[in-house]
């Protein structure tokens, strides 16, 4: 077993007015294809728009505001850029993992003495990252999205109850075993696994939610969405709780 082979880089999907569902959930990928691959991929996909460091928000991306208010006046760079962006996501091998609850529906069902429904994803993403890992023989780090201070403690404390007493299904020396470290980075400066992660949860809630996807990006993540090598994502890659 090699140290540190795989990254998970997560994200999350808040419940809106029109998305009844919180969504936890990012990308694994070895640090051998983030380093050589995706990275210089996704920077000259960038380079595109004039700008190689420029930070990917989805929405911002798809609605050609804030830094991207270029593209609405050069249909040809427009084009240009998903085409390129669709081939590098396409290109390297990753895959995603992805856990979703109706939360109103959760808490209107459990109202008293239940567990957090953000630790009950963020657990059943780890169970989803620790198949993936043994059946890889490997280990692996977690990069979560930084928020406020406040959600960063308590996302770290999940993860610390999870290290003391484990999961619904692995036991605490599993995820003392093959998870390294948990580190909390933001968008902001230029992670491009977070960003990746920011373009998955927000396809896999449109395809939740049965909404169309634009620029073809869904039949890109789909391959890639982690079966547990059963062809099974709904147990393993797009996890529905409640």
């Amino acid at each position: 077993m090699t140290n540190s082979d795989y990254i998970l880089f997560l994200d999350e999907s808040a419940e809106t007015k029109t998305n009844p569902y919180l969504l936890l959930g990012g990308i694994i990928i070895s640090r051998n294809n983030y380093k050589k691959f995706l990275i210089p991929s996704i920077q000259n996909t960038k380079s595109i728009l004039g700008n190689s460091n420029i930070v990917f928000h989805y929405t911002n991306m798809l609605k050609k505001q804030k830094d991207f208010k270029m593209m609405c006046s050069n249909t040809s760079m427009c084009t240009n850029f998903w085409d390129s962006l669709r081939k590098s996501i396409d290109d390297v091998d990753f895959k995603v993992i992805t856990a979703y609850t109706n939360a109103k529906e959760y808490y209107k069902e459990y109202p008293e003495f239940s567990h957090d429904i953000y630790e009950i994803l963020f657990s059943s993403v780890i169970n989803s990252y620790i198949h993936f890992l043994i059946k890889n023989k490997a280990r692996g780090s977690i990069v979560f999205e930084s928020r406020e201070e406040t959600q960063n403690r308590k996302i770290q404390k999940h993860y610390f109850n999870i290290l003391q007493n484990g999961t619904n299904v692995y036991i605490p020396e599993a995820i003392d075993r093959y998870i390294t470290t948990t580190s909390f980075t933001v968008k902001e400066e230029n992670s491009i696994g977070l960003q990746i992660a920011d373009i998955v949860a927000y396809n896999c809630i449109r395809h939740i939610n049965g909404r169309k996807i634009e620029h073809g990006m869904w039949g890109i993540l789909e391959p890639k969405i982690y079966d547990g090598n059963k062809k099974d994502i709904e147990s393993y890659g797009l996890v529905k709780l409640f």
